[in-house]
Parts: structure tokens; sequence; C-alpha cells
């Protein structure tokens, strides 16, 4: 009994001895990790890039005081990447820039005769849409759309005696924007853009296993049913088995196949991009209105795109595109985002202004034309930048990190500058940075635009240095790839911003 005490003692104290060392050896690691002068910062900021895990990737990174403009590290700034959807740091300054954040965007009621004494509508209901991305802040309930109950109520209307039509036509381009993948459309982050919109046109999709193994699971879409024609070949498997369910659709197409397995009573819901846009508002408008008590006699559907349009009964306004760029931005929405970038075509075409460049295709091109005249406000050349749509989905976006450092110094001096900065998600608050940089000093300090695409990866935004100095910086990688790192970069992103954010020295103003 005495040697074994003898051993646990020995083991006991080799153990703290050990833990000692590592205690000591992670003590001074850290302190070695917090640089005390810029050029300690930019070895540590260069030796962070040195040791990434997919060595073939490239970086483009740019840091500067956000005053000044004096640079405190780069590297291949000047070089053009894919930024995925830091490209809405562009599309949603450019409309902030065009239209200023108190506009709101139209949707139209009309009618061929005012509502009667009882409140009955005689004829359709039309509906012309303005482009409002996001009616009732884009959620995925019929009640969202109670705005529009509430104008036809001020306007006398009770029932309609008739049904429901859509008018498109609002913008000068296609329902997708120019790059996307074929691949990314029948989900929800690449549902079609449009004159109207419901809920970010997409739609949740609920597969439920059945009763026993064996027996075919069942579906259904909610709000509404009957916009895709299901082929259920999944089964309710065994709970020793593994349950997975794939959704399968064609872009366009109304038919979806549900694979795969799933257990007993077990539900799997998902979103996916609905077919037809216009269509889906319609159906969902009536919907709406109907179990608020107008009834309504007739279907609902897309009108005919040549038809007069009758007199105006009531409109129905869009928030401010102050709230509208917090909505885009911070949980990174590609139909809202790539909506305000046709807006400033489609505004181009119909209200032109000196300077713009209008016959030059169609809406999403007259965007690019005036995101350049844009650029050129803030020191950026055209070699720098290029974006053929607004969202960041599109692998034929390009820019340097200096063309977005420009933007993100420039802002500031903006009339719109204080919503943009608003607008970004917050570091282990809000948005895309929800759950990154959630410890102090970085949580609340870091606001910053996400990007994020198989093999690319981006952060661009505003920070304060622990010694009080205010950063812009923009950092982007392409050609990301390791099995090691399945983040795609990520946390060498946030490795770099977490080293700026501690750094107690200081840096040129």
């Amino acid at each position: 009994m005495r040697s074994t005490g003898r051993w646990e003692a020995w083991v006991l104290a080799l153990g703290l001895g050990l833990w000692m060392g590592l205690l000591i050896r992670g003590t001074a690691k850290e302190a070695r990790a917090i640089p005390r002068d810029l050029p300690a910062l930019q070895s540590e900021l260069a030796a962070t890039l040195g040791s990434t895990r997919a060595p073939g990737a490239s970086w483009g990174v740019q840091v500067v005081s956000l005053g000044s403009g004096a640079v405190w590290f780069e590297t291949n700034s000047t070089r053009l990447f894919v930024p995925a959807s830091n490209s809405k740091l562009f599309s949603v300054a450019l409309a902030l820039d065009r239209f200023g954040t108190g506009h709101v965007f139209t949707t139209t009621l009309r009618a061929t005769t005012r509502p009667d004494a009882s409140g009955r509508l005689a004829g359709d209901l039309w509906v012309e849409g303005g482009g409002d991305p996001a009616p009732g802040r884009g959620a995925l309930e019929l009640l969202a759309l109670s705005g529009f109950r509430e104008a036809l109520t001020k306007a006398g209307v009770r029932s309609i005696d008739g049904g429901i039509r859509i008018r498109e036509g609002w913008f000068d381009a296609t329902p997708y924007g120019p790059g996307w993948n074929w691949d990314d459309l029948p989900e929800a982050y690449g549902a079609p853009v449009g004159a109207l919109v419901f809920a970010d046109n997409a739609i949740r999709i609920v597969v439920q296993g059945g009763a026993k193994p064996g027996d075919p699971v069942r579906v259904r879409s909610e709000p509404l049913d009957g916009l895709f024609d299901f082929v259920p070949m999944a089964r309710t498997i065994p709970t020793n088995r593994a349950g997975r369910i794939t959704l399968q659709r064609l872009p366009g197409s109304r038919r979806m196949e549900v694979r795969g397995g799933l257990h007993p009573g077990v539900f799997h819901a998902e979103r996916m991009s609905v077919p037809d846009g216009g269509e889906w508002f319609a159906r969902a408008l009536k919907e709406s209105l109907v179990r608020s008590g107008v009834e309504i006699s007739g279907g609902a559907g897309v009108g005919d795109p040549a038809a007069d349009l009758p007199p105006v009964l009531a409109s129905v306004p869009s928030l401010p595109l102050s709230e509208l760029a917090a909505l885009c931005l911070k949980p990174s929405n590609n139909l809202m985002a790539h909506q305000l970038w046709l807006q400033v075509g489609a505004d181009l075409r119909r209200q032109p202004r000196h300077g713009d460049r209008v016959n030059v295709g169609d809406d999403s091109e007259r965007a690019s034309g005036a995101l350049q005249k844009f650029a050129e406000k803030f020191g950026v050349n055209a070699d720098e930048l290029t974006m053929e749509e607004g969202s960041g989905l599109s692998r034929k976006n390009l820019v340097t990190p200096r063309a977005t450092v420009c933007l993100l110094r420039s802002m500031p001096g903006r009339p719109s500058g204080a919503v943009f900065r608003a607008a970004l998600p917050i570091g282990g608050v809000d948005g895309t940075l929800r759950t990154r940089f959630t410890e102090a000093p970085l949580k609340g300090n870091v606001l910053a635009k996400t990007g994020t695409l198989r093999h690319v990866n981006a952060l661009g935004g505003y920070l304060t240095t622990a010694g009080g100095q205010s950063l812009a910086f923009a950092i982007y990688v392409n050609g990301f790839q390791s099995v090691d790192a399945p983040g795609g970069g990520r946390a060498e992103i946030d490795s770099l911003v977490e080293l700026l954010a501690r750094y107690p020295g200081r840096g040129p103003e």
C-alpha cells in the first residue's frame, strides 16, 4: 500500500508539472500572439496567412485607418477576387446612394370601378408590382400581406366580384441573376426575383415519416399547397438506419422528387424556391385576403401583360430603404440584394438623370454601369470592380480588396452612412456574424459583411482596435480547398480579425 501511494504521488506530481508547463507555454504563446507594435502586428498577420491549411489558395487583404486611409497591412490588395456575398456591400450602397434612406417602393392596387355602398368591388382586382422585395418583412406567413387588406379596407372594399390579377413587368430582366448557377436556382437562396415577391419567393416543404417502416412518406408545402407536383420516392425506414431526405427539382419545373428515408413520425422541413413568383404572390394574396374576411369570387394568377391597366384604387408602400438595407445585409438575403440592384437599373430606365447610361441592355446591365459611376466617386477604377448582379451568387463578379476598403471608407461621409453601418451584421450579436466573434473585445465591435461560395470566403467591414483606432478592412480568399479545414478559410479570416481587434498598440492615423 505504501509503495502504491508513492507511485500515485509521483504520477500526480508529474501530471501537475506537465499541466503547469503547458499553462506557462500557453500563456507565453498568448502573450506573443498580442503584438505591441505595428511591425510585430504585420508579422503576425503575415504568419497567419502563411500557415494556412490550404497553401494553394489565393489571399487578398487590405487594412487601413478608417479616418486617413493609411495602410496598416495589405497583400494582393489590387488583385481581383470573387467576392461572393461581399457584393451586397456594393449593391446596397448603390441603392442607398440612388434613392436615399427614406425611399419606398410602391405596389399599386387597381380596379375598373370603385366599390359600391356595400363594399362590393365589381370585376378583377389588379395588383401592379413595383418591386417591393420584402412585404411584411419577408415573413413566411400569410399575415405578412396584411398591408394589402388594410389598403383595401381603407378604400372601402369588403368583397371582390372577380379575381386577383397580377401585373408583372416592373423589371426589364430575367427572374434569375446573370451568372447564377443552374443548380442553385431550386434552393431558397436562389429564388427568382420579380415585380411582386412574397416570403423571399421561397416555400417550406415538410416531409413526414409514415406510421411504420415501409410506409410512404407524406409531403406537403406551407403555407400553401398546390405549387408542386410531388413525387414521393422516399420511404419510412427502421430507427436503426440513418435517415436522410433530399428534394430534387429542375429550375422552373413543378415536379419535385422526394428521395431518401425517414424514421416513423419524424419530420424533415426545408425551404425551396417557388417555380413562378407571380403565381405564388397571387395565390398567397388571395388566401391572405380570404382568411381576413374578404370574399373573392374568382381565381388568382398572372394577368395579360398587354392589357390596359384600370385606374388606381389604393397603394401599398414597402418598408423604407433604411430598413430594407438591414433586412438584406444582416442575413445576407440574395433575392433582396438583386432586387435592389434591379431597382437601380429600372430607375435609370424610367427616370434617367444627367449622365445616366440607359441604352446598355437590361436593368441588370444598367445597374452595373451605375455602379461604375458610383465607384468613381470613392476612387475606384473600372478595372478594380466588375459586377453583373447584386447578390454575389455569380462567380463573374470581381473586386479588389482595395476597392472594397475604398467603399467602406467613403460611406461614413455620405448621407446614408449611418444606415449603411447599422445594416451590417454585428459580431456575436446578429445576422451572419451571430455565432462568430462572440467574446470581448470582438463581440459588438466587428461590423462586417460575410461572403461564402464553394472555395470562396470573404469578410469586409469595420472594427476598433484595443488601442482605440478605427479600421476598415477587406479579406478575400479564393480557391480554398483543404480536407483538414472544412470552414473554407473562415478560421484564418477570424484569426486575422482577432489580431487586429486585440492589438493594443498604435498605427498610422
